[in-house]
């Protein structure tokens, strides 16, 4: 995998979970923990652009007031998708890990 190194903004969605915001600043690379992210994610590693390519991809993605992404077409707009994609899937294994089991009933000896 390759390190992502030198001052980088994040560029992606909101992921709590990692400590990741839209517009976030890495000034050294990435923390090393981003890594096993990126490991199961490889579009988000795309999205932690070089400060001269920030104006460019910012115009790419389109948010409208809301922060919602509003771009169709480019390849930072596909990265921003795909991680979309796996956060969903990924918080729907976990609600379903999570759920309730139906049907245990236990025994008072």
């Amino acid at each position: 995998m390759e390190q992502i190194t030198g001052q980088v903004i994040y560029c992606g969605p909101m992921i709590p979970q990692l400590g990741l915001q839209y517009g976030a600043i890495f000034r050294n690379g990435i923390h090393a923990h981003l890594y096993v992210a990126i490991a199961e994610c490889p579009a988000l590693g795309s999205l932690f652009v070089s400060v001269k390519e920030y104006a460019g991809v910012r115009r790419q993605l389109d948010f409208d007031i809301a922060r919602n992404m509003r771009g169709t077409s480019g390849k930072h707009v596909t990265f921003y998708q795909e991680v979309q994609n796996w956060l969903a899937r990924k918080n729907a294994g976990g609600k379903q890990a999570t759920a309730p089991t139906i049907g245990v009933t236990h025994h008072a000896k």
